[in-house]
């Protein structure tokens, strides 16, 4: 059924001071939740083989944001989805604004540099590796190009305590707040950015998640074979597991038998992300 639209011409000039005067009104009219979860005890990931509920990824990602560098540009190569989703989250509170580039390679991450000079890198495992020589530390490595870096790791809290809580506080965030640049390369074939506010990004996954009916899949899992530093990933992993309402599994598997045991590893109803050149290669 096609969606009817008030034609721009048409609108009331004071549309914006209404809907200004209605946020004034209600303080969190202008903002939307960092998750779609309402509950503590609600399964938000799947990692290593456990289920990660919600009280627990949002104290990992308060403790995150609490302890990020100063920079207001973060370069997320954390290689596990869920570490990738806290630092997002993190880096969303935080208000710094994730970057998001076609490639990986030496000269991208210097072009970040050049487009944000603030920028660092969150990794996991022994290092970043985008072979651009990122590293941990408060300034970039000049010799070799590389960014300031911070080895993404969890607090200690037990499970328990984290999971008493069934009523937990979910982080409202601005609207309009910037969650990340997606860089696409332009017609001079340097990299262009593309501005993704949370609203935008928030209303596309209600909307993929209603077309998918992923909400009459109640418990459901999503396991990706696309990294979550692209577009599609982002959108289809991560987003759509934190407004979906469901959980996303921390692998990142890419062949056969490893697609088969993050899928074995996670409980039913499991959903598969990947891209059809993928999909075809596993047959």
């Amino acid at each position: 059924m096609p969606v009817s639209r008030i034609p721009r011409r048409s609108r009331p000039q004071n549309f914006a001071a209404r809907r200004a005067g209605a946020a004034a009104a209600n303080p969190s009219a202008g903002t939307l939740p960092l998750i779609a979860h309402t509950r503590g005890d609600q399964i938000v990931a799947y990692r290593e083989g456990a289920p990660v509920t919600v009280a627990r990824f949002l104290a990992d990602v308060r403790d995150l944001a609490s302890r990020l560098p100063a920079g207001r540009h973060v370069f997320n190569m954390c290689a596990d989805r869920y570490l990738f989703t806290v630092g997002l989250c993190a880096s969303l509170l935080a208000d710094k604004i994730s970057l998001l580039p076609p490639a990986h390679t030496p000269e991208m991450v210097r072009e970040l540099a050049t487009f944000a000079p603030d920028t660092f890198c969150l990794y996991d495992g022994a290092g970043c590796h985008c072979n651009a020589g990122c590293h941990a530390g408060d300034s970039a490595d000049g010799g070799t190009g590389g960014l300031p870096g911070m080895r993404v790791t969890l607090p200690a809290t037990h499970e328990a305590q984290a999971d008493d809580a069934l009523a937990v506080t979910i982080p409202r965030i601005p609207a309009d707040r910037t969650l990340a640049y997606l860089f696409t390369s332009g017609s001079t074939g340097l990299p262009m950015p593309h501005r993704k506010s949370w609203r935008a990004m928030v209303r596309n996954a209600q909307a993929a998640a209603a077309r998918l009916g992923i909400d009459a899949l109640a418990g459901a899992t999503l396991v990706g074979t696309v990294p979550a530093q692209h577009m599609y990933g982002l959108e289809c992993t991560v987003m759509l597991a934190l407004h979906g309402g469901v959980a996303l599994s921390a692998a990142h598997p890419f062949y056969p038998y490893d697609v088969a045991a993050a899928l074995a590893a996670v409980p039913a109803p499991r959903v598969l992300v990947a891209s059809p050149v993928h999909l075809r290669t596993l047959q």
